[in-house]
């Protein structure tokens, strides 16, 4: 993993963003910007529940798998709370010097 695989997540936040303003048709975070911020929870958690059950199992591709869908849900939280992916990652370093 090098610094362009950070870069993708901060490119990911900025195209959730635009999905936001332009709601393009046939766009899924379009349907979940549309439902407001409930049915964006409820998918996280949904999603994170998914995760939990899949980090039982035997198959660690099952996890990866299920990671990806809560990153992805909680970048859409994110956004719709307009909350940055940079102010997440400064309370983590403050967190991580404590």
């Amino acid at each position: 993993m090098d610094i362009q695989d950070i870069h993708f997540l901060y490119d990911l936040e900025k195209l959730l963003k635009s999905r936001k303003e332009e709601m393009p048709k046939g766009s899924y975070s379009t349907r979940l910007f549309k439902k407001g911020i409930d049915k964006i929870a409820q998918k996280f958690g949904e999603e994170a529940v998914e995760l939990i059950i899949a980090s039982k199992n035997k198959k660690p591709e099952e996890a990866v798998y299920e990671s990806a869908d809560v990153i992805y849900h909680l970048l859409v939280l994110l956004v719709e709370k307009d909350i940055s992916l940079d102010s997440v990652i400064q309370e983590m370093k403050i967190r991580s010097k404590k």
